[in-house]
Order: structure tokens, then sequence, then C-alpha cells
């Protein structure tokens, strides 16, 4: 809350879904009235995106507080008290997660545009949260600064797009988007009853947070 761009982005989510449901409400009926074009079949692309976007939202958010803390060398204070440094990048990344997971069940239940098994919702707001993680270590870890984090947290946005690149019907794309997380949102979403590809999405998920917390650990020992 000491950097109020940052107050506005953890709260960015919750005014993101409120414009999605409004647009569910109100747009959608127009373009069905005035145009014949009922874009119901594909609206749960809709929620996947807004469950993505609140766990990159979020993990921006974490990035730059840490870049923030390491320019104070707060996290330098703080790996040398009984908590250490792992204790530290839990607590930081752990307030992404528990965040994200809130705001992904939300999402699901606002906007109501797509039906999923509870299991099936929960299994989709993690694999939001480790998104949100993900992005948080990729901002911290490869940023110097506020500055190139910024732009960094732009180009990391183009990850998104392999939640989506299915509607393109290219066999090289969709098989490049299955070693990406944000596929396996849509893939969750689109097949809930499928449980191999829960363990497929666990598999990417969990190998990008290793290689992550992997390089974390080497920077910073």
């Amino acid at each position: 809350m000491r950097d109020p761009i940052m107050a506005v982005l953890f709260f960015a989510p919750l005014f993101l879904i409120i414009v999605f449901k409004l647009m569910v409400l109100l747009l959608i009926p127009f373009l069905l009235a005035r145009t014949g074009f009922d874009v119901s079949p594909w609206l749960f692309y809709l929620f996947v995106f807004v469950i993505m976007m609140c766990g990159a939202m979020l993990g921006i958010v974490t990035g730059f507080m840490m870049i923030d803390e390491r320019d104070g060398n707060i996290s330098e204070l703080m790996s040398v008290t009984p908590l250490g440094r792992g204790g530290y990048l839990f607590n930081r990344l752990l307030f992404a997660a528990v965040s994200t997971f809130f705001y992904g069940v939300l999402s699901y239940y606002v906007l109501d545009v797509v039906e999923l098994p509870i299991i099936a919702v929960l299994f989709v707001s993690l694999l939001s949260s480790n998104y949100s993680i993900i992005i948080g270590l990729l901002i911290f870890s490869f940023a110097d600064d506020k500055v190139k984090g910024l732009t960094f947290a732009k180009a990391i946005n183009a990850l998104s797009l392999f939640a989506f690149t299915d509607l393109l019907s290219l066999r090289w794309l969709t098989v490049l988007s299955w070693f990406f997380p944000p596929y396996w949102i849509t893939t969750v979403v689109q097949d809930p009853h499928f449980f191999l590809v829960y363990g497929l999405a666990l598999v990417v998920n969990i190998g990008w947070l290793g290689l992550l917390l992997r390089h974390y650990w080497k920077k910073e020992s």
C-alpha cells in the first residue's frame, strides 16, 4: 500500500471482473440483437482471459514489490532473520497466490459464463495462482529495477496468448503452447472431466516453477 500504483494493481482484478460482467450483461445481448452473431460458444475464453489476467496482474504486483524491497535492501535484512531467504520468498509468493486463487473462484461465480465442476473451478484457480507466482519470479529474477521490470512485464504478458492458440487452428502453434502454463488453463476449462489434462497441466506448471526457483536460488546464492 506504500506505492499507489501497486495498490491499484492489487484491486485491479476486482474491477476487471466487474467490467467483464457488465459486458456479458449488456454488450453481448446488444451484439446479438444488432448483428445476430451469438458469441456464447466462445464465452469460456472470456473466463479464461479474466482468470489469467488476475494472475498476471497480481504476479506483476509481487514482482515489483520484491524489486522495491531489493532496492531498499529489505530482502537482505530479512534473509538474516529467522524467516530466512526461503521464508521471505514464500511469504511474498503466498501473497500473490492466495489473492489470485480468491479472485479466480470469484470470477467464475460472478461472470457465470461457463459451467464447470467444483474441482475444475478450484484447479484452474490453482493454475492461475501458480501463473501469478511464475510472473512474479520472472520479473524479480530478470529485471534489475522497476523501469526494466515495467518493460519486462509488458513482454511477459505475451505469454497469455498461448491460452488462445486453438482459435488459430495451427497445429505447430498448439504443440508449442503445450509447454506454456496459460494453455492448460484453457484446456482444463474445455475438458473439465478429462483428468489426464489435469496431470499434464501440473507437470508443465511445476516444471516452470521449479526452473524459476532454481534460477532464483542460483542468483541469490
